[in-house]
């Protein structure tokens, strides 16, 4: 079966384990994605199979656990599928394709990367972009507050910076 996205194939208390997709089933990425999850506190041992893409991880029962483990993959630009599997899309010749807006943005994400050799993703360039635009509203329309005014653009601008950068460090 080829997936797409990872998957969380189950979850008990102190266990969880992941398939991941099958870009990503090689022994370096399935390396770097265990040293990523071994960092928290709570997570006693991570198990990985590069060949099934299966990583298995032993953690303490805290019931933000699955989600933490989720937020720090999410982190690494890993996707999940939802539960339903609605997030694939069926095309015309019949073949299930991952096209759907977060696979759209982290290829996105991924090209951008690769075309400046890493030292700029979709966090830097998307509030740049906003921060743009209220300067360029502020050029052309002055400190007229009838439209969105620039400022807001701007302040938009630093907050999607601040969010998309500095994540909260799960204890």
């Amino acid at each position: 079966m080829s997936t797409h996205h990872t998957q969380v194939v189950s979850t008990t208390s102190g266990r969880t384990r992941l398939r991941v997709s099958d870009k990503r089933r090689n022994q370096e990425e399935m390396e770097r994605i265990s040293k990523s999850l071994q960092a928290p506190r709570f997570i006693n041992s991570v198990e990985y199979n590069h060949k099934t893409g299966s990583i298995l991880v032993h953690h303490d029962t805290h019931e933000q656990a699955l989600e933490a483990i989720k937020d720090i993959m999410k982190n690494l630009g890993i996707v999940f599928a939802d539960v339903t599997g609605a997030s694939e899309i069926v095309q015309a010749n019949g073949e299930n394709e991952g096209s759907d807006l977060p696979s759209a943005i982290y290829n996105l994400n991924q090209e951008i990367r690769q075309l400046t050799n890493g030292l700029v993703d979709l966090r830097f360039v998307l509030p740049l972009g906003l921060f743009a635009l209220g300067l360029i509203q502020l050029q052309v329309y002055g400190l007229q507050l009838e439209l969105m005014p620039w400022y807001l653009l701007i302040y938009f601008a630093f907050e999607t910076f601040v969010k998309l950068n500095f994540n909260q460090q799960v204890i």
